[in-house]
């Protein structure tokens, strides 16, 4: 916030998203999130308590001086109404839904005209909305790696090679095993992700959907796995992996 403004600030208390289970604590992460749409500037919706409501974007973010800077409308009255706002609610309207509340909102003056000024969100929530659209992961030596038991100590690591908040894709050579039954639910399976280690999963077989052969005639098989029961921490983890698997995907486009 700048020194010197003359606003009017409003305090709120908003509905809490703590408990979701899309639920974004952390701070480097929610900056992440957020400076990809200032850099992307996907439309957000604007909803107003006092029902005001109006398609802006995110135009800049700084967590260290802890503010957001949001699109205003072209119709002042529409502006006003939003300040005059007890709470506001702000979500994308396509693709991978990110949403969060805002506790009062401001206006301050930039080189190039007025923006929102709001604080830097303490949670978020972000879901993906198409459940089984799924992100091509690495290979080769950046390749994911799912353990799956087979017996009581014996298991098997699998290549992870594409992956949704709803499931992932195995590249699987050789002759399937008796546990890849279509609807055999796997416990005690775990994905080895880099920098954090491996994270326990629960999966459910949805079925053998490609099968291939090598030069040297080894078949290769596609399997898909559905995740059961996942824990928060498990989907916060996968969901940072597919927001860096996205970063990266952009970046490079």
């Amino acid at each position: 916030m700048e020194p010197g403004l003359d606003h009017k600030r409003h305090k709120i208390t908003m509905p809490s998203i703590e408990d979701s289970d899309f639920a974004i604590h952390n701070r480097k992460e929610i900056a992440f999130i957020l400076e990809d749409l200032a850099k992307t500037r996907p439309a957000l919706n604007l909803d107003a308590h006092n029902g005001a409501t109006l398609l802006t974007a995110v135009l800049e973010v700084n967590p260290d001086e802890n503010y957001v800077f949001l699109d205003v409308s072209g119709d002042n009255r529409v502006n006003e109404r939003v300040l005059e706002s007890e709470n506001i609610t702000l979500s994308t309207q396509t693709g991978v839904r990110v949403r969060w509340h805002a506790d009062g909102i401001d206006t301050v003056k930039l080189a190039d005209g007025d923006a929102f000024i709001v604080e830097f969100p303490k949670v978020i929530e972000r879901i993906q909305r198409r459940e089984y659209f799924r992100l091509n992961t690495p290979q080769g030596s950046k390749a994911l790696i799912c353990k799956i038991p087979l017996a009581e100590e014996e298991f098997v690591d699998v290549t992870v090679v594409d992956m949704s908040v709803g499931g992932i894709g195995l590249s699987y050579r050789g002759k399937v095993p008796a546990q890849f039954s279509q609807g055999a639910i796997l416990e005690r399976c775990s994905i080895d992700f880099p920098g954090i280690g491996p994270v326990p999963l629960n999966l459910k077989v949805c079925g053998v959907f490609s099968s291939s052969k090598t030069r040297s005639g080894e078949e290769i098989h596609h399997v898909g796995m559905q995740f059961v029961n996942l824990s928060r921490g498990a989907g916060n983890v996968i969901q940072r992996y597919m927001i860096q698997l996205e970063s990266e995907r952009i970046s490079l486009a």
